[in-house]
């Protein structure tokens, strides 16, 4: 199933109208970030689904779209993105690979 999403994410993005292109990529970023927290830790998780459209605006997510091959884009995104998603004490539950 996530290979299916990542080959079939960029079709989507580019072939899709401004809504429909940021459902596409938030709830496949809300999937990943789900996975990363693990199904147990339910603060980690309602955190990633409150807080993902603000950290999407924060991180500037369309210049990474447009911009996706390169790897300072990649890095600027993961790095702003990540850390917009804290718990209650103000602290990331991710950080950038």
């Amino acid at each position: 199933m996530k290979l299916f999403i990542i080959l079939l994410l960029p079709l989507f993005l580019f072939a899709c109208n401004d809504d429909l292109q940021e459902l596409a990529f938030r709830k496949t970023l809300e999937y990943e970030l789900i996975d990363l927290c693990g199904e147990k830790d339910k603060n980690c998780i309602a955190a990633v689904k409150a807080q993902i459209k603000k950290c999407m605006v924060k991180s500037d997510w369309k210049k990474f779209i447009k911009n996706q091959d390169s790897d300072v884009e990649f890095k600027r995104f993961t790095t702003v993105f990540y850390a917009c998603v804290v718990d209650e004490n103000g602290e990331p539950f991710f950080e950038p690979k």
